[in-house]
């Protein structure tokens, strides 16, 4: 049996640290004045063209995710056909995957990271456009987004089953998309954080190898059957605690929820005592409000978090 729950999460998180690449992140602003048809600055004040830069963002990530799925089903389709040799197709792509992995943190094949990215710098005209300016850059090929998009892409082909692989490269794109609708609502919070993230461009570089050597490994030996047995383990276990004691469950995940939305809390006062006064910055206080409603649903019974979990850990795809 396959692990379609790790495999879905491991597109999702690849397609996040594709966002966050040094190839990507510091395009961020200019990609969003390009797609919205408005200025930096316009970006920065908060003027009231926002709704319209988040609906055409939209339409941006849709143009690239049909390009990614699209090779999902070629990769996946293509893959197919090569299920009498399904092991040495494993080996040899996951091989690949460790390859372009260690490559990624210490560049010892430099024919790698030559940059082919589509460039762009006429702005789309209406919606369409922003589709079209979204399907170039899923077209373009750049040295940090290309490793992982390569990984994700063998994974998908190493299923052999044009759903999965489809499935699998639109949470990529769901992982890459909605940092960019996060980055167009909240511009200013993102010029800060992107502007601290620049000096950590090398940890994340190592970071994001590491997860291509996992991934690689991943392929190699089949998708780690044990991992998924342990899964079915986890949700068994979580269903005896259920019927057992469905109090402490519910306190377990309410106290769960509410240890981040508290961290949050924390981050906006401490911030307050440090400008003097206080200010509810907007994508703290968003997930902040998201996770207490969460604890405040699971306390009171009107959500079953150890159903979701339970279902999750015991999904096998489609």
């Amino acid at each position: 049996m396959m692990t379609e729950n790790l495999n879905v999460l491991i597109a999702f998180a690849a397609g996040v640290l594709s966002f966050l690449s040094p190839c990507i992140l510091p395009l961020i602003p200019s990609y969003l004045s390009l797609v919205g048809g408005v200025s930096y600055e316009e970006l920065s004040e908060k003027k009231s063209g926002r709704l319209r830069v988040f609906l055409r963002t939209l339409l941006f990530v849709l143009g690239f995710s049909i390009i990614f799925i699209l090779l999902g089903v070629l990769f996946s389709g293509t893959g197919g056909f090569l299920t009498g040799a399904s092991r040495i197709l494993n080996i040899v792509a996951g091989s690949l995957v460790i390859l372009l992995g260690l490559n990624f943190m210490f560049n010892f094949l430099k024919f790698l990271t030559v940059e082919r990215r589509v460039h762009v710098t006429a702005k789309p005209a209406g919606a369409f456009g922003a589709v079209l300016l979204g399907m170039a850059f899923g077209a373009g090929w750049t040295p940090c987004v290309g490793p992982i998009l390569a990984s994700i892409l063998f994974l998908a082909g190493s299923s052999g089953r044009v759903l999965q692989g489809s499935i699998l490269l639109a949470f990529y794109s769901l992982g890459l998309g909605v940092p960019f609708l996060l980055a167009g609502l909240f511009f200013a919070q993102f010029l800060k954080q992107r502007d601290r993230l620049r000096a950590h461009f090398r940890t994340l570089r190592i970071a994001s190898g590491a997860f291509l050597v996992f991934i690689g490994l991943l392929i190699l030996l089949g998708r780690l059957q044990r991992f998924n047995i342990f899964l079915f383990r986890l949700s068994s276990a979580l269903q005896s605690w259920q019927e057992a004691s469905p109090l402490q469950v519910r306190l377990f995940f309410a106290a769960l929820f509410l240890v981040p939305a508290v961290l949050l809390i924390l981050s906006i006062l401490r911030r307050a005592r440090t400008d003097g006064r206080l200010r509810l910055l907007p994508g703290r206080s968003i997930f902040a409000a998201f996770f207490l409603i969460l604890a405040a649903l699971t306390l009171t019974a009107l959500i079953n978090p150890t159903g979701f979990f339970t279902f999750w850990f015991t999904f096998q795809g489609i």
